[in-house]
């Protein structure tokens, strides 16, 4: 996908403008931007932008033969994190919801996942393969949107539990769950163009303040360091990694690769519903920069920041950062990091309020596709959802999450991503079968665009 992604910006295809030569676009670029980044990131980069440079790092794969804690194993770690977090999971984004914004925009159609197949299945596809497809996407993106966020509440509690140990854990996540519910649902009344524009802006902001704040207060030299290391062994990884030459059912691929790739195929089939229908006015080129280019660059960027920095504290004292690991889970590593900086009640606070605003906005984003695809009536303005249906969505969402975290911890966040990813896995392969017959003969398949 990622391959074709880049023949696609780059093709005569990259020319044609979304909804037809008059379309206007609805969003500002920046505001645009902003709903993109926030809707596809959730908290995945908060969460696992040091727990999972750790692990590689700690626990090098077999097949690479490493030695943990090594130089060998923290660079690997760099480039596997960037892997799993850059243009690759990006694409995955990025082809249906250009395939989506192309089909339903070239003609009047019915908001319906099955349009993205429309090249294969033809203009009036059977309505068992249209129901068929809309019931397992719902699927898969419930349980991948119940999975990030059963990341987010991980984290979230290591974080209070961080400034209060006193808690009880379990009492605590019904807390945080509710509290994220809530602010989704007065998030959710106000629509795209209010309140998951502003909040998304607002995110945006706050995810560039934690960013320059962590270098400015970081190890500059080392900072630069890692990112440079990241893209140097992403690209020398790609080929081997992408393809499993020599990690094929090795059980670090089935905890890593599979289960991020199965989380963001989970999301992808219902998140470009929502990507697609708000990409109006802009030509296929603009929205490759937007969807796959640029944000997968700012995640780059961001977990060299904080996976580089984590890497390096781990390098000075791995016995705790490996007992955290083991002992505390995941959600604990980045506070150790803050504790290590010296800066711990300033980046905690911050980086807590982050983690909930992030899982609101993805949350709002994701659930007004799922309103979109559950209404039997479309009123004629794509960006207009059942306010009640994104309501009770996202309470099942959260019901479901809590569950898993609870009974199962970070597995649990686990077996859903990969429940969830495997329908969408055989879905996306046919769509981007779809783009690649719309790079050979757009005019066939794109009518007035």
């Amino acid at each position: 996908m990622t391959l074709l992604t880049a023949v696609a910006i780059f093709s005569p295809l990259g020319n044609y403008k979304i909804g037809g030569q008059n379309a206007i676009p609805r969003l500002k670029r920046i505001s645009w931007f902003a709903i993109v980044l926030c809707t596809t990131i959730a908290v995945g980069i908060l969460f696992w932008g040091s727990a999972e440079p750790l692990s590689h790092y700690l626990f090098p794969p077999e097949f690479k033969g490493f030695e943990p804690n090594s130089e060998a194993a923290k660079s690997f770690a760099l480039g596997a994190l960037y892997f799993h977090w850059g243009f690759t999971p990006y694409a995955i984004y990025a082809v249906p919801a250009l395939v989506f914004a192309l089909m339903y925009y070239s003609g009047k159609s019915n908001f319906s996942l099955s349009i993205m197949l429309r090249p294969i299945l033809g203009s009036y596809p059977n309505k068992f393969w249209v129901a068929g497809l809309d019931m397992f996407s719902l699927f898969a993106l419930v349980t991948g949107m119940a999975a990030a966020l059963g990341a987010g509440i991980l984290s979230l509690s290591g974080g209070f539990l961080a400034f209060f140990p006193q808690l009880d854990p379990t009492f605590l996540t019904v807390i945080i769950t509710l509290a994220i519910l809530l602010t989704f649902i007065i998030s959710a009344s106000t629509g795209i163009e209010k309140g998951i524009k502003n909040l998304s802006l607002f995110n945006l902001g706050f995810f560039f303040l934690i960013a320059i704040l962590f270098v400015i207060f970081g190890e500059k030299a080392h900072i630069f360091n890692s990112i440079g290391t990241g893209f140097i062994e992403y690209f020398s990884n790609f080929t081997d990694l992408s393809l499993q030459l020599s990690g094929a059912g090795n059980s670090w691929t089935y905890d890593w690769s599979t289960f991020n790739f199965a989380m963001w195929m989970a999301w992808a089939p219902m998140t470009a519903l929502f990507l697609g229908k708000i990409a109006i006015g802009r030509t296929v080129r603009e929205f490759l920069l937007v969807n796959w280019f640029l944000p997968a660059l700012f995640c780059l960027i961001w977990m060299g920041i904080f996976g580089g920095t984590t890497v390096d504290f781990a390098s000075n004292d791995s016995e705790v950062y490996k007992g955290l690991f083991l002992n505390s889970g995941p959600e604990s590593i980045i506070y150790q990091v803050f504790e290590d900086m010296g800066y711990f009640k300033m980046f905690a606070q911050l980086f807590i309020l982050g983690i909930f605003i992030s899982y609101v906005t993805a949350a709002d984003s994701s659930t007004d596709a799922l309103a979109s695809i559950s209404m039997k009536k479309q009123d004629g303005d794509p960006f207009r959802s059942d306010t009640n249906l994104k309501v009770i969505w996202g309470v099942l969402i959260g019901f479901l999450s809590w569950v898993m975290i609870t009974f199962s911890g970070i597995d649990g966040v686990r077996i859903l991503s990969v429940i969830g990813g495997l329908p969408a896995l055989f879905f996306l392969l046919l769509v981007s079968v779809c783009l690649i017959l719309i790079l050979i003969s757009p005019k066939k398949y794109l009518g007035n665009q």
